[in-house]
């Protein structure tokens, strides 16, 4: 069988699709436009296998064969954010990862509560008297950003351009940009950390730039190219999986009124509530690109060296097989917390305790100031996001009063 998983109907209703393909075809090779060959993995134990194998699945292309190599070769703009642990194998990743847990200490995160509360707060004040806000543009959106750039000690005047720098090195396609407008704000974007980064040396900061500077390990630290492409790393994955926790989040309550007011009767649920919407409608679709490093024979199939394999966390969430009607929403799941998506094994998401505590933040801020926000349009005019690598919506118009 073949079935589609890039249109805008499938981007706005996957899961049937998905138990499909769990059911008839979980281990699925996709033909791509290059001839490239995209394995799927949609079940559950299979996901988990794949994600714990760091033997046969890897991350950096350059560990396969030359061959292989070739067909995988990276553009040019992209080298530029290759060089941190999303995309890296050990012993690599391990050197990496150990940098940057230096400064991304759960100390750090717990102390940010205060100032996500805060800009909670000033963003729900600013929208309230209107009665009616995009909240993807003005609250989901901002949110993370914000705290992500503060963290890392980016400038708030610098703020915006930043954010469109690294979009324009992860998400390309959204922005429609030619191959050399690519690499000239790559250019600009990598010109402007270098300048921070030496600033940084010169005069450190309380802040998460000056922390991965200074970060050792062993005698050793992260070269310049390193730093930017993990500073492009944080700042990206720092926003994108908080905008999709709560957008997607809010909409699966709104859609379902009787777990939002099981919420609101019990504030106490909010924990394990932000685990259910993981694991509901996760702002991860799949994971980041692996390959096989060699020939795999795996869940009856021969994956090849050099193909390329996506692990549909978004669908592994809904395997009956390990969660009990998985296509209900019921924030007092007893097992919702295994859900996988963070990821698992030595790539789990670094900034996982980040993003729990900011939909903890966002949600409970947002419906106690406004109880009766309710969707502004019909449900079938949301507009998914495409790609295949996060699940959010682009606009969600809701109102209240």
């Amino acid at each position: 069988m073949t079935y589609d998983l890039f249109s805008p109907a499938f981007k706005a209703g996957p899961f049937p699709i998905f138990a499909a393909m769990r059911a008839a075809d979980p281990i699925y090779a996709h033909l791509a436009p290059d001839g490239s060959t995209v394995w799927y993995i949609t079940r559950y134990d299979d996901v988990l296998a794949i994600l714990k194998d760091t033997e046969h699945f890897i991350k950096d292309p350059r560990n396969i064969g030359a061959a292989a190599l070739l067909a995988h070769k990276a553009p040019a703009p992209n080298q530029a954010i290759n060089q941190n642990m999303l995309f890296s194998d050990p012993p690599d990743h391990t050197r990496l990862r150990a940098l940057v847990n230096q400064a991304f200490t759960a100390r750090r995160v717990e102390g940010m509560a205060w100032q996500i509360q805060t800009i909670a707060t000033q963003l729900l004040d600013q929208g309230q008297s209107q009665g009616q806000m995009d909240l993807i543009a003005a609250y989901a959106l901002p949110l993370p950003v914000i705290v992500i750039s503060d963290m890392l000690g980016i400038p708030a005047a610098d703020r915006e351009e930043v954010c469109d720098w690294s979009q324009s090195i992860i998400s390309p396609g959204r922005q429609r940009l030619s191959y050399s407008a690519r690499r000239r704000r790559v250019r600009a974007f990598l010109t402007y950390l270098r300048e921070i980064f030496a600033d940084r040396r010169r005069q450190p900061q309380d802040d998460l730039m000056s922390a991965l500077v200074q970060a050792k390990q062993a005698g050793d630290k992260l070269t310049e190219e390193e730093l930017s492409s993990m500073v492009a790393l944080l700042l990206v994955t720092g926003h994108e999986t908080t905008v999709n926790l709560i957008g997607n989040g809010v909409l699966a309550l709104l859609q379902q009124p009787e777990q939002l007011a099981r919420l609101q009767a019990n504030p106490g649920l909010i924990d394990k509530a932000v685990e259910e919407l993981l694991r509901f409608d996760g702002p991860v679709e799949t994971s980041t690109t692996r390959w096989a490093r060699c020939d795999v024979a795996f869940g009856g199939q021969l994956i090849r060296q050099g193909d390329i394999v996506r692990v549909v966390l978004t669908s592994a969430n809904r395997d009956p097989t390990h969660f009990a009607d998985p296509d209900r929403l019921d924030l007092t799941r007893p097992d919702c917390n295994r859900h996988l998506a963070f990821g698992h094994g030595s790539h789990y998401c670094l900034g996982a305790p980040l993003a729990r505590l900011e939909g903890r933040i966002a949600l409970t801020s947002l419906f106690e100031r406004l109880p009766d926000l309710r969707l502004n349009g019909p449900e079938d005019q949301i507009k998914w996001r495409s790609g295949v690598l996060f699940r959010g919506v682009e606009r969600l118009p809701v109102a209240w009063g």
